[in-house]
């Protein structure tokens, strides 16, 4: 809630950003995953939110969260565990009592990252309109996000005796894990294909608060000032926890709210912390680490990609990454476009398959580093995504906002040398072109994340 003059200090708000890389006292690691939920007697409508709601309040045999999205969409929020074998029981067996509710009350939960119904929101709280209409104002995409896409979050730990190392290496991975895990293959109205749609659509929403945070030997300095460029969107006019408040209209910075005020006030801290809540890069330090990029997956392949991000955020494998892997930075949005498609990325990924390969048997039970190892074997090492055996068709654009992507196969960083970029799965469309933090790990709002 604004404070009628100044109140903070950019020193206060360094800590607030540092505090986020901080070293935890217990390693843990939690999974968020979504559906798209359709009524089975119309499934292009959308579902009745008191419905949701009923549901959502119902206990789980693992005490994971329900929470709806405002497209409807159900997310499943399991609580922290110890190891990402427990995480996988866990949301494995919630989600079979989730979606055994749904189908009681005639619902249908769909493993769909891009819904292709009309992008209409059920949820209506002040947040979320301000959120609507804010991105309306730079195209489609960004209602788009908000009700027909649907993803799996992986949270983890700040490692207890090394913080920053999983920073670190989750963004050095995270353009592989798009390309390895997309599951929304699409062609748009533009003519353009996507590997992964969702991310695409994605990447065409207000990019002060959607891009990747840079990368440096003072995280906590680039958080901040990547907090303090974003648009503010959303203005808190009650205590923390209230819904209340005020959509902004006009373009303001967080730095131009400090700077000038707003005619509602000045910025407190809890605004600032808010403010966070609503910044939305691939990975996202909240005192753990949001990893965003993956696709909603099916009950296999979520499992195997919980175990890869699991694996990759070990001490001893994150050294042995940031020797071996190839620079992928400057590929995010090709990571969307091509999949494994790209030279370059494919690369990356059969050599993070071959250290996971190395490595899983010692992070997680044996049945699930089987799963791991079958998906390796049936999609990585062919050059596959789970996604390959559909087309979408979107109605949008998703070329307009984001920057394209380079020409296929163009150079930079290291790795394999410039190649064209290859499309290994089915043709396109004819006539288309190709109180702590362990206890807050996955904490989530009764309406939601977003």
């Amino acid at each position: 809630m604004p404070a009628a003059h100044p109140s903070i200090t950019y020193e206060r708000l360094r800590e607030v950003t540092d505090s986020m890389f901080a070293s935890t006292t217990d390693d843990l690691l939690g999974l968020e995953t979504e559906w798209a939920v359709h009524p089975v007697a119309d499934p292009m409508s959308r579902p009745d939110l008191g419905r949701l709601l009923t549901l959502a309040d119902s206990p789980l045999p693992e005490a994971g969260r329900v929470t709806v999205e405002p497209g409807g969409q159900i997310e499943l929020s399991s609580a922290p565990q110890r190891s990402v074998s427990e995480a996988i029981r866990a949301v494995d067996t919630d989600a079979a009592v989730l979606h055994q509710g749904l189908s009681r009350i005639g619902l249908r939960a769909e493993n769909s990252a891009v819904d292709l119904r009309a992008p209409v929101r059920i949820l209506d709280q002040p947040r979320y309109r301000a959120m609507n209409a804010h991105f309306d104002r730079q195209g489609e995409a960004g209602r788009w996000m908000m009700t027909n896409t649907s993803s799996v979050q992986v949270n983890i730990s700040n490692d207890p005796t090394d913080p920053l190392g999983r920073w670190h290496v989750l963004n050095l991975t995270a353009p592989v894990l798009i390309a390895m895990f997309a599951n929304s293959r699409a062609v748009d109205a533009s003519g353009t294909t996507w590997a992964s749609a969702r991310q695409g659509i994605w990447w065409n929403i207000d990019p002060t608060r959607t891009r990747p945070v840079p990368v440096t030997d003072d995280p906590g300095g680039s958080w901040l000032r990547y907090a303090l460029d974003a648009l503010v969107f959303f203005i808190p006019t009650q205590g923390p926890g209230s819904q209340s408040g005020v959509g902004v209209r006009e373009p303001m910075t967080f730095r131009e709210w400090m700077h000038k005020g707003h005619e509602l006030g000045w910025p407190t801290i809890d605004d600032f912390r808010y403010h966070l809540t609503t910044l939305f890069p691939p990975i996202r330090p909240r005192g753990w680490m949001e990893l965003r990029v993956l696709d909603a997956l099916p009950r296999a392949e979520r499992a195997a990609a919980a175990l890869a991000v699991a694996t990759i955020g070990q001490s001893g494998v994150r050294e042995e990454l940031h020797e071996r892997l190839p620079d992928t930075s400057d590929l995010w949005l090709d990571a969307a476009r091509y999949g494994l498609g790209h030279p370059r990325l494919a690369e990356a990924a059969r050599i993070l398959a071959r250290v996971l390969s190395s490595y899983a048997k010692d992070v997680a039970d044996r049945e699930h580093v089987d799963l791991l190892d079958s998906f390796l074997d049936s999609f990585t090492a062919r050059q596959l995504t789970p996604g390959c055996g559909a087309w979408l068709t979107l109605p949008i654009d998703l070329t307009g906002t984001g920057p394209r992507p380079r020409p296929a196969g163009s150079g930079g960083g290291r790795g394999v040398p410039p190649q064209p970029v290859v499309d290994v799965g089915r043709g396109a469309p004819q006539g288309r072109a190709g109180g702590n933090r362990a206890e807050q790990l996955t904490l989530a709002t009764r309406h939601g994340q977003l």
